[in-house]
């Protein structure tokens, strides 16, 4: 099947009026039944349902819970209002952060030496992650984080003290790294700020690990 000029100035418009897509984003089908998103695997394609008069079915990704969905036997109206629901779902996608490769990332910074899994801390490490502690909480006001920013990060740093004495060296790494990531990309810590703050967390442990 082929779409009309005028079906096509239709979709056109509904892209228009999202303001927030431009119709020169995505790519057009020569019939006009496919939109895909350039760059992206996101699709919407229109289909002739055989054996139903005026009848079409469409099918799409992103759908509203599910990566791919697809409608029931469906008029031309219907086409335009699942088009419409459509472009939402694919706002809603593009716009949305990369939690878990920004994790991945950030976690770049952090990771250094190995340590033995079996090690605990010994007393005097303790006083002297103690100490480090205190210093990176002290620290913390020179980089310009935002202040519920800033005071998870010390409250986060506090319990991480309190398990020195329950984890082994390992663990208790592996939680010191995944608890400052996790606060970075929750609370949308900057680039720049995360780069700061990961710098001094390096440097303060570099005498036990973080190397």
């Amino acid at each position: 099947m082929e779409l009309l000029r005028s079906q096509l100035n239709e979709l056109y418009t509904l892209i228009v009026d999202t303001g927030y897509f431009s119709p020169t984003q995505f790519d057009k089908s020569a019939t006009g039944t496919e939109f895909r998103l350039t760059g992206t695997a996101f699709y919407f394609k229109i289909f002739e349902n055989s054996g139903y008069a005026n009848s079409l079915i469409v099918n799409f990704s992103p759908g509203e819970i599910l990566y791919k969905d697809a409608s029931s036997s469906i008029v031309w109206k219907d086409v335009k209002e699942y088009f419409k629901k459509w472009l939402k779902y694919l706002k809603r996608e593009v716009s949305s952060p990369d939690k878990w490769g920004r994790a991945f990332d950030e976690a770049q910074y952090l990771i250094g030496g190995t340590v033995d899994q079996n090690l605990h801390f010994t007393h005097d490490e303790y006083l002297l992650i103690s100490s480090q502690i205190q210093t990176i909480k002290t620290s913390l006001d020179r980089i310009p984080l935002l202040q519920e920013q800033t005071i998870a990060i010390k409250n986060q740093l506090d319990h991480l003290l309190e398990l020195t004495a329950q984890l082994n060296k390992f663990d208790w790494q592996n939680l010191l790294i995944g608890t400052i990531i996790s606060i970075v990309v929750q609370l949308g810590v900057s680039k720049d700020n995360a780069v700061l703050l990961y710098e001094l967390i390096k440097n303060t442990f570099h005498k036990i690990f973080l190397k």
